[in-house]
């Protein structure tokens, strides 16, 4: 669904009454949910945001976002609500969760669907396991060794098919996954490391003999095993082997050892049959990563990627799928169980006590600032506290003896280290801090996470790519239409003049007397001439463009590092700098659009008050459905177009205004 971009055709703040209706169809999809919950997830004080996308395949979705987070999205055509992987990993329990191996993610990447021998089973499989699973039932599907979900998909069949399959065949279809265009939407972080339940020793105890994955050389991606040993080898039975379909793409194979036999079930993804040939001394058998049930092959897998070059699995999976999915495999890795990836620690009550206690002081003392007041407090939870949690383990209030964060911060706030007021109905803020209390005098902040918070991504802007274009409309599809173009496709300048050279010359209207000019066809003609140029059977080729291009909407693309390319309606507005009068003949320098271009308006106005040594202020616009304006004292016009041109790259044609600066002597 969300494999490759997506354009966005609107974006607009939802109101109370929109925020009301999201909460009652989140309580619907999600019952497990408490009331406390949703309004945590839909907040009324925060910025909530619903996006309209058009996909690549086609169809219309809704996102709804929360301070840009994706947390919700719902396909037009289904009116069912999905969430993201974002809101999965903070209740990584909000619905029926499926367990997979490493290796299998890799495939979903690349857009298999989920195929049933690649489910983990924690339990023996009995009519009843999955009883309660209904066909297209909205789950999700998380990695052994993490209890995080990175894939959000729907089932294929009903819990009573999945054990009448005998668990073969087709079990889950991937909608939105760990990696894609929906999660780049958002702020692109990882996935937290939250324990798994532990597996049953039988997974394990069926391989205790160690089998070493290595792929073959034509690099179709599969998984060879080859067992050789005195006593124990694993013998195929000619008979019984059955060769594989082309047209159903499935195996079935029986393995023996002298005292037991195993069976795998091996579902190949989107491959074509592979040949083998059986020998009496030993077997060379092939079988997908979709059916693997073992855990030394996971962490053989974890140790390919991490250097281990006796088998060619990622690099010929890395030349299928691209280095995009590559990276995102490699990801994956630390969430799994291996010797080389620390796992989240299990803590007592008083451990979680002590850990929340810690990073709570170190955010005052290194982290929050007084000018950030007031915060509110869950904000200053999740920006300034999680930050200082030490890696391996997990910070979770619900596990401490106070169980809210409310309870937590009243008892610090009688200790006075801070103070804590109800700005508005039902929204906590932190208002003053105590930076001289005694309990931060002995306080030593770690090392690396000073570093990690003091690092400033201001040298590291990277300006968007911005394209103007030109939507099809309803007057030029008959012309385009024949080169591919459908109502509302975005071309540029360029792309039109090829399209129009390309329609000239089938239809062979290109004037014999004067090559510069372009005879009229009737569709030619209706598009560029006017009732009172009916008349005319020839215009020159700049007229014919220009007119055609005049008929056609238009658009601009902005195009962000490591995000999809946005397409918005209408001119791109540049920043404007303006200058007002204020009382007492004193000036002010009003600066707008700069969230249009991905400036930060808080950051800017802080560089711009270090760089001329005067106070700046960041308030909303006055104009609805406008970013917030930078204030700053006095004429600044030129310090602040210089900024914009030389910190922040932006072309000198996107800044309006420059001509206001004061003159120098």
């Amino acid at each position: 669904m969300f494999k490759k971009p997506f354009r966005v055709k609107s974006q607009t703040s939802m109101k109370g009454s929109d925020r009301k209706k999201v909460r009652v169809e989140i309580q619907k999809s999600f019952s497990n949910l408490s009331v406390e919950d949703v309004n945590t997830i839909i907040p009324n004080k925060e910025d909530v945001s619903s996006v309209k996308i058009h996909t690549n395949t086609g169809e219309n979705a809704f996102i709804y976002c929360v301070n840009k987070q994706p947390l919700l999205f719902e396909l037009d055509k289904q009116k069912v609500l999905y969430p993201t992987v974002y809101l999965l990993w903070r209740y990584p329990d909000l619905m029926e969760r499926f367990t997979t191996w490493p290796p299998v993610f890799k495939k979903l990447v690349d857009g298999a669907d989920l195929m049933l021998p690649g489910l983990v089973l924690r339990l023996p499989l009995t009519p009843g396991s999955f009883k309660h699973v209904e066909k297209g039932q909205v789950c999700s599907v998380n990695v052994v060794g993490n209890r995080c979900p990175i894939v959000v998909g729907t089932t294929l069949l009903s819990g009573s098919d999945f054990f009448d399959s005998g668990m073969r065949g087709k079990g889950i279809h991937p909608v939105h996954l760990y990696g894609d265009e929906l999660w780049a939407f958002g702020d692109r972080s990882k996935p937290p490391e939250v324990e798994d339940d532990p597996l049953r020793e039988e997974l394990y105890g069926n391989h205790e003999q160690g089998h070493e994955p290595t792929e073959p050389s034509d690099g179709t991606g599969e998984v060879e095993r080859v067992e050789a040993a005195d006593n124990n080898i694993y013998e195929a039975k000619a008979d019984n082997v059955i060769e594989p379909s082309h047209k159903t793409g499935k195996l079935d194979r029986e393995l023996a050892t002298d005292n037991s036999v195993h069976e795998v079930n091996a579902e190949i993804v989107g491959e074509d049959s592979v040949e083998g040939e059986v020998n009496e001394t030993e077997a060379e058998m092939t079988e997908s990563v979709q059916g693997i049930h073992d855990e030394n092959m996971a962490e053989n897998w974890v140790e390919e990627h991490n250097g281990d070059k006796k088998s060619g699995l990622g690099d010929s999976n890395a030349s299928e799928s691209g280095c995009g999915d590559e990276d995102i495999v490699e990801g994956t890795e630390q969430l799994t169980l291996g010797s080389e990836v620390e796992t989240p620690q299990s803590m007592s009550t008083v451990e979680t006590d002590e850990l929340l206690e810690f990073c709570f002081l170190c955010s005052i003392k290194a982290s929050l600032k007084k000018t950030d007041l007031p915060l509110a407090t869950g904000t200053f939870y999740k920006n300034h506290m999680l930050k200082y949690c030490p890696k391996g383990k997990y910070l979770d209030i619900k596990k401490s003896s106070y169980k809210k964060l409310s309870k937590f911060l009243q008892k610090q706030q009688k200790s006075g280290i801070i103070l804590v007021k109800e700005v508005t109905k039902g929204v906590d803020a932190v208002v003053e801090i105590d930076k001289s209390h005694e309990l931060l005098r002995g306080l030593e902040v770690p090392e690396v996470v000073v570093q990690e918070t003091g690092a400033s991504s201001k040298d590291s802007f990277k300006p968007p790519q911005i394209s103007e274009m030109f939507a099809v409309t309803a007057n030029i599809l008959p012309l385009v239409k024949g080169f591919g173009y459908n109502k509302g496709s975005t071309l540029k300048s360029a792309d039109l003049r090829t399209a129009l050279v390309e329609y000239v010359k089938q239809n062979n209207l290109q004037s014999e007397t004067n090559k510069g000019e372009v005879v009229l066809d009737p569709l030619l003609a209706e598009i560029c001439l006017t009732r009172a140029e009916g008349d005319k059977s020839t215009l020159r080729w700049e007229e014919v463009t220009s007119r055609v291009l005049n008929k056609m909407s238009p658009v601009f693309q902005i195009e962000f590092p490591d995000r999809p390319p946005l397409v918005r309606k209408g001119k791109v507005e540049p920043i404007t700098i303006d200058v007002v009068q204020r009382a007492a003949n004193k000036k002010a320098t009003i600066i707008e659009n700069l969230d249009i271009y991905g400036i930060d308006a808080k950051e800017f106005g802080h560089r711009v008050q270090v760089k001329v040594a005067c106070s700046a202020t960041v308030n909303p616009s006055q104009q609805k459905n406008k970013g917030p304006q930078v204030v700053v004292q006095g004429n600044q016009v030129h310090h602040v177009a210089e900024l914009l041109s030389d910190v922040y790259k932006i072309p000198k044609k996107y800044i309006k205004g420059t001509e206001k600066a004061p003159k120098r002597r």
